[in-house]
C-alpha cells in the first residue's frame, strides 16, 4: 500500500463570512499485490475548493480518479455483470456539512460520473437531532442511479437511529435500516453498562425480515450477551 496526501489550509481574512479555505491537491491511496507489484485498487483525490464559514459550516467539492483491477467477472445487480478488466474512473462530489455543535445537524454528498465500464448519480443524506442531554434520534438515507451496458438499475437505502443515555455509563440504542437490493430490514437493540473501569456489560439483539413479498418475514434472530470484568489478584 502507498498513501501520500497535500493539503493547504490558508485563512484568508479579504473573504467575508469565510474563516478557513481547504485545498488537496493530492491524496492518493493505492493498493497493489506485493509480490506482482500488479495494481488491485487505486483513488487519488483531487479538492480544488472547500471552505468552512465562521458559523461552523463546511462545503468542498471533489475529483475522484479511481481504478479497479477485477480479477473475475462480478455481479454487481441481478443478471448484470461488470466483466473481469482493469477499470479507471473519475468522478465528482459536492458535500455540505452543517455546524456539529448545534442540537441538529446534517449533512449531505452527491457526486456523478463515470463507474467502471458505465456510470452513477449517489446522494447521501444524514440528519441528527439531539434532543436533550440523554436522546438523540438520527436518520439517513442514500440512493443510486447506475447505468451499466448490461442495464440500469437503482437501489435505496433507508436508516434510522435512536439512542438513549441514561448516565455517562449507561446508555442504550435501537438502529433500523432497510435497502432495496437485498429488499430486507435490519433491526439492532444494543444495551451497554460500564460499572466500573475496566468492566463491560452488553446485551444485543439482531432481527432480519425479508420485505421482497410486501410484507415482514423474520429470517434471522441473534442474541449476544458478552460480560468484560476485571479481577485483581
Amino acid at each position: 500500500m502507498l498513501k501520500s496526501e497535500l493539503q493547504f489550509n490558508p485563512r484568508p481574512t479579504f473573504l467575508p463570512g469565510i474563516k478557513q479555505l481547504e485545498i488537496k491537491p493530492m491524496d492518493v491511496n493505492y493498493f497493489f499485490n506485493d509480490e506482482t507489484g500488479q495494481l488491485i485498487t487505486l483513488e487519488a483525490e483531487f479538492r480544488p475548493l472547500g471552505f468552512e464559514t465562521m458559523s461552523g459550516e463546511f462545503i468542498e467539492f471533489n475529483i475522484i480518479r479511481n481504478a479497479e483491477n477485477l480479477e473475475e467477472d462480478f455481479e454487481i445487480h441481478e443478471d448484470i455483470i461488470i466483466p473481469m478488466d482493469e477499470y479507471w474512473f473519475t468522478t465528482y462530489e459536492i458535500q455540505l456539512y452543517t455546524f456539529s455543535g448545534r442540537p441538529v445537524f446534517a449533512y449531505s454528498q452527491f457526486s456523478w460520473g463515470d463507474f467502471f465500464n458505465g456510470s452513477r448519480e449517489q446522494l447521501s443524506l444524514f440528519l441528527i437531532w439531539r434532543i436533550n442531554k440523554h436522546l438523540s434520534i438520527s436518520t439517513d438515507i442514500e440512493k443510486n442511479r447506475i447505468k451499466l451496458p448490461d442495464g440500469s438499475f437503482n437501489t435505496h437505502e433507508y436508516g434510522a437511529d435512536i439512542q438513549y443515555n441514561f448516565t455517562p455509563n449507561l446508555f442504550s440504542s435501537i438502529f433500523g435500516q432497510w435497502n432495496s437490493n437485498d429488499d430486507e430490514v435490519i433491526l439492532n437493540f444494543r444495551f451497554n453498562w460500564i460499572p466500573k473501569p475496566g468492566a463491560n456489560l452488553y446485551f444485543i439483539v439482531n432481527q432480519s425480515f425479508d420485505t421482497g413479498r410486501h410484507t415482514w418475514i423474520g429470517t434471522n434472530t441473534a442474541v449476544i450477551t458478552k460480560l468484560i470484568w476485571r479481577f485483581e489478584i
